[in-house]
């Protein structure tokens, strides 16, 4: 049979683009680029037209271009941040039971800012520095309302923690996060959540390539961090997972989960 690549020059090209999760076979792209905040709506139409629907865009309820149709032209183009690389995947499932098909909830994939991880001490993966994106990519339908109470039973207990505040304003970042998730509706297998953590103190939740919320707040990073990679994680084989990866990352740099598959993860069978 004809060999592999043709040397140096081709080899970057013939490099593996994607890998799998183990339990479902979700597959997990090697480097994502996240889209900066989308620019402002051109128009925002306060009457029915063609090629328009009713929804939540960026500047409130209002009809927006239909995205099924091609139409969102307040999303930045995709591709125009800096390249994340993949360090760990895992399966967040109910009582930690991912040999129930039922029990999957989705697949989640830790990405990183190689820059952000480059010279001095290692910084620990929590720390807000360090520039990451996590990917959930759901393993069963599920409504969006329905993972957005996930969340909320979760963050609510870790922001207490690390506001040490029992109200406060990251009340409302908390209410604004789980709210994003209430307007998507039903998510089928397979639709893809980015929360995007560039390091400035913000999140952004991106629904299918699609700016869904951005709020700024520190203790709501932490927490959504913490959530995964804290102490008394929510699931402790994802968090193994993404340390194990982010440690090599440090060693070697990103690429070096190209070589070998990042934890959680198996590369395509020949």
């Amino acid at each position: 049979g004809g060999g592999g690549g043709g040397g140096g020059g081709g080899a970057s090209s013939e490099q593996v683009k994607e890998v799998f999760e183990t339990e479902t076979s979700i597959a997990f792209p090697h480097y994502i680029k996240v889209p900066p905040a989308p620019r402002a709506m051109i128009q925002k139409w306060t009457g029915s037209k063609r090629g328009y629907v009713y929804q939540m865009g960026p500047q409130g309820l209002g009809y927006y271009p239909d995205r099924f149709k091609g139409g969102v032209n307040y999303a930045a183009a995709a591709g125009t941040g800096p390249d994340l690389g993949l360090v760990g995947v895992g399966m967040r499932c109910m009582l930690q039971r991912c040999d129930v098909l039922i029990a999957r909830a989705y697949a989640i994939g830790l990405y990183i800012e190689e820059h952000s991880i480059r010279g001095g001490d290692a910084p620990p993966v929590t720390d807000p520095k360090v520039r990451k994106a996590l990917r959930l990519v759901m393993a069963r339908e599920v409504k969006g309302g329905h993972i957005g109470k996930g969340f909320d039973r979760t963050l609510i207990v870790k922001m207490r923690q690390i506001t040490g505040e029992k109200q406060g304003q990251w009340k409302a970042d908390l209410r604004k996060f789980t709210k994003a998730f209430q307007k998507i509706g039903v998510m089928k297998v397979g639709a893809e959540v980015v929360f995007s953590m560039p390091g400035d103190g913000s999140i952004t939740i991106y629904v299918d390539g699609v700016q869904a919320e951005k709020i700024q707040s520190e203790p709501l990073c932490q927490g959504v961090v913490e959530m995964y990679m804290g102490g008394n994680p929510v699931a402790p084989l994802v968090k193994e997972h993404f340390l194990e990866g982010f440690a090599n990352a440090y060693r070697e740099g990103v690429s070096a989960n190209l070589g070998l598959p990042p934890p959680g993860t198996f590369t395509a069978p020949a």
